[in-house]
């Protein structure tokens, strides 16, 4: 059974319900997500405190009934945040107890790369920042 819409204007409508994805890679996360029924947020806002002061960043997914955990691809863009201590995204997001999984194009060119998300996603789920715990990552 074929999962591809049977006609040209199921496709434009079906289409129109995605988010407007930044990257074709990122679209494959999405569909992915769907595909295992995991509910998702696109660059929804989220209120990050570093260095004393609030801000708001975008992280390109926010798995909601995951404990608002964050997706975040192709996250080397983002380099260091601030240059006097040159923080990482993960760092930020650790301090700031929020659950991030951080994901490379190689991990999208890696073969059953869909099943792989989805695994990392349940074992994070399972025990949620425990890394907050133990201090281990």
């Amino acid at each position: 059974m074929s999962t591809r819409p049977s006609s040209p204007d199921l496709d434009y409508y079906i289409g129109r319900l995605q988010p407007p994805y930044d990257s074709p890679d990122q679209a494959r996360i999405g569909r992915t997500l769907d595909r295992y029924g995991i509910p998702f947020f696109y660059k929804q806002p989220v209120l990050i405190c570093e260095n004393g002061w609030r801000t708001l960043w975008r992280p390109d997914f926010t798995l909601s009934t995951y404990n608002s955990m964050v997706i975040e691809y192709d996250w080397a863009r983002h380099g260091a945040l601030d240059a006097s201590n040159h923080r990482t995204r993960s760092d930020v997001y650790r301090l700031n107890g929020i659950a991030a999984l951080f994901l490379e194009p190689a991990d999208l060119a890696r073969p059953h790369w869909q099943q792989r998300l989805y695994d990392r996603l349940e074992k994070s789920y399972r025990q949620p920042l425990a890394y907050l715990r133990d201090g281990s990552r």
